[in-house]
């Protein structure tokens, strides 16, 4: 039995979600190890700002006080108000990406939040752009997909791509892919792609994800009593949990890849009305 737990750690996701709810949830359904895509929590210096942003690129607000839960085919974005410890490019959790369907109305959107475009291509359908607050997204044209927007993937820095691509697939029952000749861990509604990084002089990667601009990632899982016991028989301790928040019928745990990316593990986020 998951012991009932009051801590900061996940008031954070109970707050945004626990007033308001989630209705007309659009994860997808999980791969055979029971996960799927979850959601990605951001510490932005202006919710409100960003409120704005993300709604008028095609998400649906879910809000409850200061805390923000934003919806897309695929995924969940949160938002927490602070200001962030360094930039999502500067981190493990570099960037995350959506795919659309009209490469110039998104540009347009983009321009008009006041993104800093780091690499545009409109032969390509490809942006990757700093929003306000230093959250890194990515933008890939896809003219056929049936949604205006959908999540497409995370892309994470490591030393390693190899070995953490091999993690995510081992820990997320996840297939393994490859884009632009680079490794892939595929879930259902994404994957995570993976970017080469360079060791610093000490030999370390990039900085961890926790504090700063994207805070974690996060996947659903049907059943996370099973997947707590696949961790411990691989040696992968939790940072925090299993809880339950009772009100939602809703239980999390946290855990830290070898890159340092922070990661939120739900059950019943696809499910709360």
């Amino acid at each position: 039995m998951i012991a009932t737990q009051r801590s900061i750690a996940f008031f954070a996701l109970a707050s945004s979600v626990g007033a308001a709810g989630i209705a007309n949830a659009q994860l997808p359904a999980p791969n055979a190890g029971g996960i799927s895509t979850g959601h990605i929590h951001l510490t932005v210096p202006d919710v409100s700002e960003h409120r704005a942003l993300w709604l008028d690129l095609g998400g649906v607000a879910k809000t409850s006080g200061r805390l923000e839960l934003i919806e897309f085919p695929g995924i969940y974005v949160l938002l927490t108000e602070g200001e962030p410890a360094a930039a999502s490019a500067a981190t493990s959790a570099n960037h995350f990406g959506f795919s659309v369907r009209d490469y110039a109305t998104y540009r347009a959107k983009l321009v008009a939040a006041g993104a800093s475009f780091f690499y545009e291509s409109e032969d390509n359908g490809q942006i990757l752009a700093d929003l306000p607050g230093g959250v890194r997204i990515e933008i890939l044209t896809d003219a056929e997909q049936a949604e205006p927007i959908a999540f497409h993937h995370m892309h994470l820095a490591t030393t390693d791509v190899e070995g953490l691509s091999q993690w995510y697939v081992e820990t997320f029952a996840a297939e393994a892919g490859e884009r632009r000749g680079l490794p892939s861990a595929l879930v259902p509604g994404g994957r995570v792609d993976f970017l080469p990084a360079q060791a610093d002089a000490d030999g370390n990667g990039p900085r961890g994800s926790r504090g700063a601009a994207i805070d974690h990632i996060g996947f659903e899982v049907a059943d996370i009593d099973a997947f707590a016991a696949r961790m411990q028989q691989r040696g992968i301790e939790f940072d925090f949990g299993p809880a339950t928040i009772d009100a939602i019928g809703l239980t999390i745990a946290f855990l830290t890849d070898p890159a340092g990316t922070y990661i939120e593990i739900t059950e019943g986020l696809a499910h709360i009305e």
